[in-house]
Parts: structure tokens; sequence; C-alpha cells
């Protein structure tokens, strides 16, 4: 090679690593989260992780979100998507809905264990309350820190002189027919952990007694555990079922002069609300970094820092319990008091049964109290004032008892099996509530 050429060859080279340079210097990598969590967080968590990213590896991230509706759809998407393609389904994260999605889908092989640095994993501890806050192979972290209780509009109270309910079986009495909010299980993963703890509380028995006396006053079932929310503050109930981040927001978009929230003593658990790499994730490292991000003090500071305050997020108040307990003794953060590495311990929860029997347990719901909601609601309301003990036995009747649960979740994925049994449920709950209405004419 003559001098000349190898000036031409060496000028080549340096144009095509200054194009590589500038490149790599604007090139904008791509993460995919499917998640249940609100616009909010979806706005805030990408603006704070781009930047850190941004700053901390020199390239711009797109978070592109996708959500099916609500935890339980979520689920449902992606294992439907890796029975059509098990070595990957072009999503990185999944993020939010509680623990349970999280210990179903790790049993199914669709999470890959992460382990997050030292620096961050240290100021996390292991459990909260007796429920773990990650999982111990690494495959799933928890965030945030999720409480569940009762949702008030103190507005409504008054003008109906109700008191403020205190316990889940308070829902279910007379005084709260049809001011009672709540949401369908089969679509909402906050809705159906409240269940599960009312159903783990208080025992199977005495845990359906509950769940259909609440049915019986529930105004009607929503989709969405936000909508609850929303329409417990407009007024539409007085009192519904709530995860602390919509009673929360609640109160500090209305005022704590209009909205309260209680937890039921004894009755309920402090659940985190997880994250984890899905199997084949196409942007591995890039997923990686996303769930170092959210554990840091940065990011969960931001979680309970009020719009606009320094540190804090730009357009929403975010409102969730951080993970870490060193994120409580930040200045300013909103709702000091609700630190629930402080809240006395409660029964003791058993995370495995409850993501064992998730899809049962949801379709239980949904037949024997959703789908006939309107036959319940008139049985219900014919029980009203009646001392007829047989009668009131004959409404919280079930078609199944707990030693059945194992064989069901056992066969849930034979379509056959699990259609003819939910219709044998909801026949079976039709006719009973239609039974109690009749009886309940000739009744006293």
């Amino acid at each position: 090679m003559n001098r000349r050429t190898r000036v031409a060859a060496s000028a080549f080279a340096a144009c095509v690593l200054l194009a590589l340079c500038q490149k790599n210097a604007g090139a904008t990598e791509r993460l995919v989260i499917i998640s249940p969590h609100w616009e909010g967080v979806g706005v805030e968590v990408t603006r704070a992780f781009s930047q850190w990213h941004r700053q901390t590896f020199g390239t711009d991230v797109s978070v592109d979100w996708i959500d099916q509706g609500g935890t339980s759809d979520d689920v449902r998407y992606v294992v439907s998507l890796f029975a059509k393609n098990p070595d990957g389904i072009g999503i990185d994260l999944f993020f939010g809905g509680g623990m349970d999605p999280f210990l179903k889908l790790k049993g199914m092989g669709y999470l890959v264990p992460y382990r997050v640095s030292r620096e961050i994993l240290k100021g996390i501890p292991p459990s909260c309350g007796g429920i773990p806050n990650y999982d111990s192979q690494y495959c799933w972290y928890g965030v945030v820190l999720s409480s569940f209780g009762i949702l008030y509009n103190k507005k409504v109270l008054s003008f109906l002189h109700l008191p403020v309910p205190q316990t889940w079986e308070d829902l279910g009495k007379e005084c709260y027919f049809s001011w009672v909010g709540a949401g369908d299980p089969r679509n909402s993963g906050t809705m159906h952990m409240m269940f599960e703890i009312i159903l783990q509380a208080q025992g199977w028995q005495e845990g359906w007694k509950t769940i259909l006396s609440l049915a019986g006053n529930t105004k009607a079932f929503s989709a969405s555990a936000s909508q609850v929310a929303r329409d417990t503050a407009i007024g539409e109930v007085a009192v519904s079922l709530a995860i602390d981040s919509y009673a929360l927001d609640q109160i500090q978009t209305n005022g704590s002069e209009n909205m309260g929230f209680v937890l039921p003593q004894g009755m309920t658990v402090i659940n985190p609300d997880a994250i984890g790499i899905l199997k084949g994730a196409p942007n591995l490292k890039t997923a990686q970094r996303f769930v170092e991000f959210v554990l840091s003090p940065a990011m969960q500071n931001l979680w309970m820092v009020p719009k606009g305050a320094p540190g804090g997020p730009k357009e929403f108040s975010l409102n969730r319990l951080a993970i870490r307990p060193d994120a409580y003794l930040t200045p300013g953060i909103t709702f000091r008091d609700l630190n629930p590495y402080t809240f006395p311990s409660s029964f003791s929860f058993q995370a495995n049964l409850s993501a064992a029997r998730w899809a049962v347990f949801n379709d239980m719901v949904g037949a024997c109290v959703i789908d006939c909601h309107r036959e319940l609601k008139k049985a219900y309301a014919a029980l009203r004032g009646k001392k007829d003990r047989r009668l009131r036995e004959r409404f919280f009747e079930l078609p199944f008892d707990a030693t059945l649960q194992k064989h069901y979740w056992d066969n849930w994925s034979d379509a056959g099996f699990r259609n003819r049994t939910i219709a044998q449920w909801q026949n079976f709950s039709r006719r009973k509530f239609s039974s109690v209405i009749r009886q309940a004419k000739f009744s006293l």
C-alpha cells in the first residue's frame, strides 16, 4: 500500500469512527414495560429515569408502557403471549400489581433473576410485617409498599348520619345498603388482593360471609380500583375498598376535611408492589438499569415527595409508600405518619396460597357474586329486618368448600373444566338468591 493509499484509508477510517461516535452519542435506547400503574407513574418515572440514564450513560431512553386494563388483565396477556412465544414476548419488565402476579410468573418460568448492586440491596429490608420485600432468588423486587383499607367520604356519611366503618364486616351492615364501592377482581389486582385479605384474615366461612354481605351493599362493581376511589370522592358511594395510593390521592386532591382512610386493625397487610424482568427481555441491560434506578434513594423519594417540591415529581404526586426505610426520613414527604415499618403486626398472610388460587378465587367471586350481582343485591335487600336464621344461612351457602381449592387450581388450565365449573357456580348462586327472594316474602 503506497503512502497516498494509506492516507486515504486512514481518512476513511476516521470518518467511519466519527460517524459511529456521533450515532452512539445521539442513540436512543428502548424499554418496554407492562404495568397496571396509572398514568402519573408512567409520566414521572419515565421522566426521572430518562434524565438519570442520560446523565449516567450518555444516551436517551424511550420507554413504552403497556396496560391491558388492570393487573389481572395484564397477567393473562403476558401468559397468553408466552404460550405462543416461549422464548420471549418483546416486553422487558412487569411492573406493579402487588406481589402475587410475580409469584405466579416466577412459578411459570417467565421471570429471570437479576441481583441488584450490593449498595442498593443493603438499603432494603428482607421483609415488612413478615411478608418478603424481594424474592430470595432475585426474580422480583418490591419497589413500593401497599396497605389496603376503607376509603370514606366524610360529607356523604355525615349527610346520611352513618358512622365511619372500622372493619371489613362493617361494610356488610344494613345501614350501608347501596353505599359501598368495590371492583371486579378479575380485572383489578387491587380488588383481588382485598378480597384475598378478607378471606385469609377471617377464615374461609366468615370471610365469604363478609364478601357476600359487602357485595349485597355494593352499588355496582367497577372494572378498576381507581374508578372505585373516584366514585367515593364524588359521592356516588360513601365508602369503598381502596389501596392506600388511590385513597391518599383522593385525600390530597379533595382535602382531609372531606375524605378519610381507615385500616381495619389486625385485618390487613402490608404488601410489596413489585417489579421483575421478563424472560427474553429484548432490552435486558436497560431493564436491569431500570430496576436499579427504581430502587435507588432518588427514585424512592420521588414516590413520597409532593409534586413541585425539590427532588419531587413535576406533574403528578405519586403518593406511594417507599420500600426503603430511609425514605421516611426525607424532609417534606407526604403522609409522614404512614410508615409501614412501624405498623403493628397483623395476621400471618400466606402469599403462596394467595398466588396458587389467584385465578380460581377470581372466578369464584366472579361467578358467585359479580355475575349474579343483581339477584344477590335483591336477596340481600329482602333479608333486611328479617330474623329468619335459616333464610340467612341460605343466603351464605356456597357451591364449594375450602377442601376443593387444590382440585380446582390443579385443573383450572383445562378450559372445558373451568367453563363447566363456573357455569355450575353461577347456576347455583342464581337459584339460591331467587329462593331467598321468594321465601323472604313469607318470612318474619
